[in-house]
């Protein structure tokens, strides 16, 4: 609490007032259809970007003449360059202080990026689309960025926000109000509809490149189409959000009895020495795609006939790319809807989806699951995951991929990416 009063809310308070006192420029009642440059700032995790992206093209068809700018980290950089309704990404570079803490250090790289960036640019509208509480200085940066009207979601959304960010509604023009409880897309879209407009698409919008598809029908070159490609996402910011790896042997195992199954296991390199534990557990020896890039991770899942894994960003990837989806989550289904990891809020976004969670929390764990260990999400048993699994490779809508995965990788296409095969016979993409 002390550590965000110092490095998220004084800073930002300061910033208002000095936006307000002194440096007030231009400002209009609301934003007119002839804007042409429009900034958005969404500094959060992957997951949330992707389910920004149908903001983007929204805005472009209620602006059609307006330059979108976009703030992101600059680890997801790649998953915009190809969106043809942004025409810009910046991103903050993280300072290199190992001497001050980190919160410290992010808000010196975000004060750095706006003096350098864009303190000499004006923009028509500025857009912080967060609707949880602002941890990442989005709402500092939209309110020191130049810009004619200001728009975002009210700090009285929950009461969290409106104790950590209390006065931040003063940043905005337009504030958006709570409203009822919607998937972060549609909490996204809200600030359209702020502006004026009915959405009129909520489809999550990935491009990939022929270098990106061509990487994926490279890996798949020798896959036996008998077998089904089921993507394993084993990741989680939290240890509570991962699902035990035994377990998600147990369901490769019980799988491959049944029907053919080849897994893929995709993580970050922090996660290759999981990845290899699960490696040696599995009864099918896995491609795992450790540390490659986004778009490239996407051509994969785009091919995949299965997602499953815990509530990461890479589900986020799987669902932009309508691979059926089951995600094991931590949060009791008679928790709190409105908690950040509510499958209400951010559920897979795509046509064949399940999510997995219990149905009530685990000892005092009662509104949310509160452990730094794994703990609720224990509850969810291999028999729930694979009766939802089968369910959805035998949807018929569901089509099978004539694909088949590479036994080496000296043939991938994407520069930088080089493949080991294990001795337990994985084949290892970084």
């Amino acid at each position: 609490m002390t550590s965000l009063l110092w490095s998220i809310q004084i800073p930002t308070w300061l910033a208002t007032a000095w936006r307000r006192l002194v440096a007030r420029g231009p400002r209009n009642a609301k934003p007119s259809t002839e804007s042409r440059s429009i900034i958005v700032f969404r500094l959060d995790q992957l997951g949330d970007v992707i389910l920004t992206t149908p903001v983007f093209r929204e805005l472009k068809r209620l602006y059609p003449r307006a330059r979108c700018t976009v703030i992101v980290r600059p680890e997801y950089k790649a998953i915009l360059t190809t969106n043809r309704n942004v025409d810009e990404i910046l991103s903050p570079q993280r300072m290199r202080a190992r001497w001050l803490p980190a919160r410290a250090r992010w808000l010196a790289s975000v004060w750095w990026f706006y003096w350098t960036e864009l303190r000499h640019r004006h923009f028509d509208l500025a857009i912080s689309p967060r609707w949880d509480v602002d941890e990442n200085l989005a709402t500092l940066l939209c309110v020191l960025t130049p810009a004619s009207i200001r728009a975002g979601h009210s700090a009285r959304v929950s009461a969290q926000k409106h104790r950590l960010n209390r006065g931040f509604d003063a940043t905005f023009d337009i504030v958006v109000p709570p409203g009822p409880l919607r998937h972060e897309v549609d909490r996204n879209l809200a600030i359209v509809e702020a502006l004026g407009a009915k959405a009129m698409s909520s489809h999550l919008d990935i491009r990939l490149t022929g270098n990106d598809s061509r990487f994926a029908h490279e890996l798949f070159t020798h896959h036996d189409p008998r077998r089904a490609l089921v993507a394993i996402g084993i990741g989680g910011r939290a240890a509570s959000r991962r699902w035990p790896l035994d377990r998600y042997a147990e369901v490769i195992a019980r799988l491959n009895r049944d029907r053919l199954v080849q897994p893929v296991i995709v993580c970050s390199g922090e996660e290759d020495a999981e990845a290899s534990e699960l490696s040696r557990k599995l009864a099918v020896a896995p491609y795992i795609l450790s540390e490659v890039p986004l778009r490239a991770v996407c051509a994969v899942l785009e091919r995949c006939d299965l997602f499953l894994g815990n509530d990461t960003g890479t589900a986020h990837l799987a669902a932009a790319m309508e691979c059926p989806t089951v995600v094991i989550s931590r949060h009791p289904a008679n928790g709190d809807p409105n908690h950040a990891n509510s499958p209400a809020r951010f559920g897979p976004r795509c046509a064949h989806s399940r999510v997995l969670q219990p149905l009530s929390g685990a000892d005092d764990c009662v509104r949310s699951c509160h452990s730094q260990d794994p703990h609720c999400i224990k509850l969810v048993t291999v028999d729930q995951v694979i009766a939802a699994v089968l369910d959805l490779l035998g949807q018929g809508s569901v089509e099978r991929r004539e694909l088949r995965p590479a036994a080496v990788a000296a043939s991938c296409a994407t520069p930088g990416l080089d493949a080991v095969t294990q001795p337990s016979g994985a084949l290892v993409i970084s």
